[in-house]
């Protein structure tokens, strides 16, 4: 997929470490549904994309970056003990697409210029580990529409694994890659071509989570035009070389889990009971996302969906825009971000259907 046309997706942030930041005053306000709250953490950010959570007592990373304002640092906002609602400063401005932390307490980011980073303690030198785009010219996505280059790269999505590895879904060479400490790196799966609305067109995968089974699961955006339901949710077995993920392959080591949804950002489990949290760029897809570009142009409502034991149910309903990530605390407590073009928030959302 063409990075001029996920270009709007391309978040920022900065990392890294394991004491990543933020805070602020919390606002709650109702949903419609009268079934969850959300909250308000910290607002005024810049284009905030990548979240994932602190070490230590309960506390939140969050990544500043790529438009609007010049890029804060990275924040880390206290939600228990002593230090509660203060916030953080962690780095100095380095803009991110997505940060994580593996269980060394190493943190990961991927930053615009396609490069992998990480560090390996809090207050530690950043270093790049991969070259993603340079790994992509090495090993070019065979389904690559004929009109774009063989190296087109876009990593979007991170996720850990119990071996201090991470995964990386390669939103442009439709692909995730595994990546150790030390920079070596394998392709776990490649994705192939799809029907959407009548047109042959690309997966573009951007999120990983990763389940209670030990599985990746990854969701898609879909490529042009887009159309409303066409993506789908795999299960990858993140220990596969070279797999091939397609849409109704239901055994091997990709599978195509779940089907019907719509522009997915990100994803994240809450594995204490099962709850994959999916959270989608619009109703309307990416097309619809799109025309808040134009002028006079209203950006629509990103749509965060529960997904538990094969039924669906949206919270925070038109209560959030322009979606960045989403993940869960180790005590199920549900975090996104949004206003990646007007305006950044962290929030908190609250349903009772956990």
């Amino acid at each position: 997929m063409s990075r001029r046309r996920i270009v709007t997706l391309v978040s920022a942030g900065l990392i890294i470490g394991a004491s990543l930041l933020s805070a602020a005053a919390p606002v709650a306000a109702n949903n419609p549904s009268g079934r969850s709250q959300v909250k308000v953490l910290l607002d005024e950010l810049s284009s905030p994309k990548g979240i994932t959570m602190g070490p230590g007592k309960r506390s939140v990373v969050v990544a500043q970056g790529a438009y609007g304002p010049p890029p804060g640092p990275v924040l880390q906002h206290f939600l228990k003990g002593s230090q509660r609602g203060t916030t953080q400063p962690i780095t100095d401005p380095l803009m991110l697409v997505d940060i994580t932390s593996t269980p060394d307490g190493a943190g990961w980011g991927i930053g615009p210029d396609l490069v992998l980073y990480r560090q390996a303690t809090q207050g530690g030198a950043i270093v790049p580990v991969l070259d993603i785009q340079a790994y992509q010219t090495a090993d070019p996505d065979p389904v690559n529409s004929p009109t774009e280059p063989a190296d087109e790269s876009n990593p979007f999505g991170l996720a850990p694994l119990p071996s201090n590895d991470v995964l990386v879904a390669d939103a442009a060479g439709n692909d995730v890659i595994r990546v150790s400490p030390d920079g070596s790196a394998h392709t776990v799966a490649r994705w192939s071509r799809q029907t959407a609305g009548g047109i042959s067109t690309e997966a573009v995968p951007t999120s990983i989570a990763i389940g209670r089974d030990g599985w990746a699961y990854v969701g898609q955006l879909v490529g042009f035009p887009g159309t409303p339901g066409s993506a789908h949710i795999w299960r990858l077995n993140p220990n596969a070389v070279d797999a091939t993920c397609a849409v109704d392959l239901t055994t091997g080591p990709c599978r195509d889990w779940k089907s019907g949804f719509t522009g997915i950002m990100d994803l994240a489990w809450d594995t204490r009971n099962k709850t994959l949290y999916v959270y989608e760029i619009a109703a309307g897809g990416f097309t619809a996302f799109e025309a808040g570009f134009a002028p006079g142009g209203v950006f629509p409502p990103a749509v965060l969906l529960q997904v538990k034991n094969g039924r669906r149910h949206e919270i925070a309903k038109g209560k959030l825009s322009q979606p960045g990530g989403v993940e869960v605390g180790r005590d199920g407590a549900v975090f996104v971000t949004d206003g990646m073009f007007t305006g950044g928030r962290l929030l908190q959302v609250r349903s009772g259907n956990r």
